[in-house]
C-alpha cells in the first residue's frame, strides 16, 4: 500500500474545526479527478464504454459537478436520487 498525505496541514484541520461544526466531510477534489482519470484510462480501450457515477453513493453536487467536468454521466437509481443532477446541471432530456 503506498503511502498517501492528506491534501491540508494538522493546523488546517485545527482551523476548518474551529469554523465548522462537526461532523463534517472534507473531499479533496484533485484527486477526485485523477481517480476519475485514471478510471477513464483504464476503461479507453473498451470501445462504446461511458463513465457513470451512482448518485446514490454520493449524493453531494459538487461532487457530481467535479465528475461532470471529467466527462462522468451519472446514474439516479429512483426519482429522489435525481435532484443532485439537476443541481449540478445535467442536460435535462
Amino acid at each position: 500500500m503506498k503511502n498517501l498525505s492528506l491534501p491540508f496541514t494538522q493546523q488546517q484541520i485545527k482551523e476548518i474545526i474551529a469554523d465548522y461544526p462537526t461532523p463534517f466531510h472534507i473531499y479533496d477534489e484533485r484527486g477526485i479527478r485523477e481517480n476519475a482519470r485514471k478510471f477513464k484510462e483504464a476503461f479507453a480501450g473498451v470501445e462504446g464504454f461511458k463513465e457513470f457515477f451512482a448518485v446514490k453513493a454520493l449524493p453531494n453536487p459538487y461532487i457530481l459537478k467535479i465528475l461532470k467536468s471529467e466527462g462522468f454521466g451519472c446514474d439516479c437509481s429512483s426519482p429522489s436520487f435525481c435532484w443532485p443532477k439537476r443541481l449540478a446541471s445535467w442536460a435535462r432530456k
